[in-house]
């Protein structure tokens, strides 16, 4: 069983290696990771964290709330197709008006395909470093 919770510092380390493993493991980037800055590239942002019973940190998503917009969202391998990022998500229902968006590589098919079947929709494109994208939206 998993609950989402604030941030808390003692977390950073992991989710940074959460980070690191998912960015480096990412096929669908069309430039090769060399080392991400969890700290850098969450900056400014509200994180929320999954933990397991332990307490230990399985995922985590970040949001700038101006903008209501979803920066990251990342589960640990070994702790996919449990639910966590669904549950990451709803934990922002309280928190984050209506209508989210993000933004998703279009070879990142799992998420893109995991977004569609929670009933975002595509309200735009385009093209970054990382190839197409889709901007999509939940309202």
């Amino acid at each position: 069983m998993f609950r989402v919770r604030p941030f808390e510092e003692k977390d950073r380390q992991q989710l940074a290696a959460i980070y690191r493993e998912c960015r480096t493991e990412a096929t669908w980037l069309r430039t090769p990771v060399m080392e991400p800055d969890f700290s850098r590239d969450t900056e400014g942002e509200v994180l929320l964290v999954a933990v397991g019973s332990d307490d230990q940190p399985e995922g985590f998503v970040s949001v700038w709330e101006a903008d209501r917009f979803i920066h990251h969202l990342y589960v640990r391998a070994g702790s996919r197709q449990k639910g966590i990022g669904t549950q990451l998500l709803e934990s922002l229902r309280p928190r984050l008006p209506m209508p989210w968006r993000l933004k998703c590589v279009r070879a990142n098919d799992g998420a893109l395909a995991f977004y569609l079947r929670q009933g975002w929709l595509e309200i735009s494109s385009g093209v970054g470093e990382d190839g197409p994208y889709a901007v999509l939206e939940k309202a």
